[in-house]
């Protein structure tokens, strides 16, 4: 099932770059890659965007694990032919974001972010792989529904 491949690719890659992140940046120093575009910059997020609700870590698991569960029970319904099918891939993004954030916050209390993309005026966030997926996914289901063709409908078997 494709919906399946996704959360363990979304898993897979978010993990190991963390893991990779955590090996080769240093700790709060900013890397430019792409000059005013891209940059690695490494932090320990405690909390959830922003840093938001650092320092409650069992709400923070407690909601996000809710979550997951509940769209973990949306995709198995939709896979078992009771649901809109074209919500199965952008769901499994936004579970695979999901799974990997919760687990390494699960595990060692924080969550891993490395990519800064500097917006002018704002205090952009500093984010990871599981955060783009998370945004991708949620993006996408919220845009199906204008999706008229359904011919070209993004189902997924």
């Amino acid at each position: 099932m494709k919906a399946i491949l996704a959360i363990l690719t979304v898993l897979g890659i978010d993990l190991s770059s963390k893991e990779w992140a955590e090996k080769n940046l240093p700790l709060n120093k900013k890397r430019e890659i792409v000059k005013d575009h891209l940059y690695f910059w490494h932090i320990k997020n405690r909390g959830i965007a922003y840093n938001r609700f650092s320092g409650r870590r069992k709400g923070i698991l407690l909601a996000t694990g809710a979550l997951l569960a509940f769209y973990g029970g949306l995709l198995v319904r939709i896979l078992r032919g009771k649901g809109e099918r074209r919500l199965a891939l952008p769901l499994a993004l936004t579970l695979g974001g999901g799974a990997a954030n919760f687990w390494e916050r699960l595990r060692k209390g924080r969550v891993t972010d490395f990519l800064f993309i500097p917006v002018k005026g704002k205090n952009a966030p500093i984010f990871n792989i599981a955060d783009v997926s998370i945004v991708v996914g949620a993006l996408w289901m919220t845009v199906i529904p204008f999706l008229k063709n359904k011919k070209n409908d993004f189902t997924v078997a």
